[in-house]
């Protein structure tokens, strides 16, 4: 794994100079959109995507943060997750309702594309990388979504040339929709779940199927019946505990508000502890790294640290210097860090697709 020391040193000064936060000290805005993926690429570079004026787009920073390429789709939609190598990119995200499926060479040129129908709408797809050049890609509405009628998840298998060597779909009359998705050694598949049944409140749960994707167990994560609950992102560690982050809904004096939460589960399903974070927030997205946990809460930028033993919050890291997470325009969706240990975060400031990086060092 990447090492994050720098990422300890942002705290080291900032409470030994007792300062407000600089903003961001690396980032661009772009267009009309979205950017609900951000990552490390193999050459120490950044790749980000989602969509950008109603079409899926998809750009690659060379580690001096250059652009190196950029790409938009000749489908509507967006791309929802990407991965990469040094000869190519692959983008899943959906397309009318589809799964939408990229492949994208270095020049940003599209070098296959399919799409890929099922019994129910897609609004997001996730992607996972399984080895010698095979993915996961899985298919969902979006947790907090009003879509109604059939809904379901659905599973995909591909590999770089685009032959799909597999299609699993899983069906519900009631609600349901998967924030993300991991797979362990095993091939066992952990997904962050939301559930709504008739007109009760959604509730958050993880699910652990098989191989053969069957169901083995599923945690219902703990949902006051009187207000709604989303899972939004999920991992794994080397142990095969899981984490999950979300939004729960609580009540205060001027009225029901979002409250962001983390939980794990140990690889049997029995919830290890679950924590609340910020207020008017949703936890979206989380990086783990050695013993240092984080997640990205979506308003402001918002990063928590956690400890990854018994869930408290050992700092915060307020992105931006001046932000109110109950009025604002900033939302984060993706998290990790650069060759450097710096964190990078992508989501949309002020309507615009949105790339940004802390330095280690400030």
């Amino acid at each position: 794994m990447r090492s994050i020391t720098g990422i300890l040193i942002i705290f080291i000064v900032l409470v030994a100079c007792k300062k407000e936060p600089a903003d961001f000290m690396w980032e661009r805005s772009l267009g009309s959109g979205n950017a609900y993926f951000v990552g490390s690429s193999p050459d120490s570079g950044i790749v980000a995507c989602g969509d950008l004026n109603g079409k899926p787009y998809l750009i690659k920073y060379s580690r001096g943060k250059e652009v190196v390429s950029d790409y938009t789709s000749d489908n509507s939609g967006l791309f929802s997750s990407a991965w990469s190598d040094t000869a190519r990119f692959i983008a899943a995200g959906s397309s009318n309702g589809k799964i939408l499926l990229e492949c994208i060479d270095n020049s940003g040129k599209v070098s296959w594309d399919t799409i890929i129908s099922s019994g129910f709408q897609i609004e997001r797809a996730y992607l996972y990388y399984t080895g010698n050049g095979n993915f996961m890609a899985l298919g969902s509405a979006c947790p907090d979504s009003a879509v109604t009628g059939t809904t379901g998840i659905i599973f995909v298998g591909f590999d770089t040339t685009g032959t799909i060597t597999l299609k699993k779909e899983i069906s519900e009359t009631n609600f349901l929709a998967a924030g993300s998705f991991s797979i362990d050694n095993s091939g066992n598949i952990f997904l962050a779940l939301t559930r709504k049944i008739g007109s009760a409140k959604t509730k958050a749960s993880v699910a652990k199927y098989n191989g053969d994707f069957q169901k083995i167990w599923e945690t219902e994560l703990y949902n006051n019946p009187n207000f709604g609950a989303a899972g939004m992102d999920l991992i794994l560690d080397d142990l095969g505990q899981v984490y999950v982050a979300g939004k729960t809904e609580v009540s205060r004096e001027d009225g029901v508000l979002d409250n962001s939460f983390i939980a794990s589960l140990s690889g049997t399903g029995s919830v290890r502890w679950k924590n609340y974070m910020e207020l008017t927030n949703n936890g979206s997205a989380l990086f783990l790294d050695d013993d240092v946990l984080m997640m990205l809460n979506m308003n402001c930028f918002i990063i928590s640290m956690i400890n990854p033993d018994d869930g408290t919050e050992t700092e915060k890291l307020r992105m931006l210097s001046v932000c109110n997470s109950k009025e604002t325009d900033v939302f984060g969706h993706s998290l990790d860090t650069d060759y450097n240990g710096n964190i990078v975060v992508s989501g949309t400031r002020g309507k615009s697709f949105y790339v940004a990086l802390k330095a280690s060092m400030e």
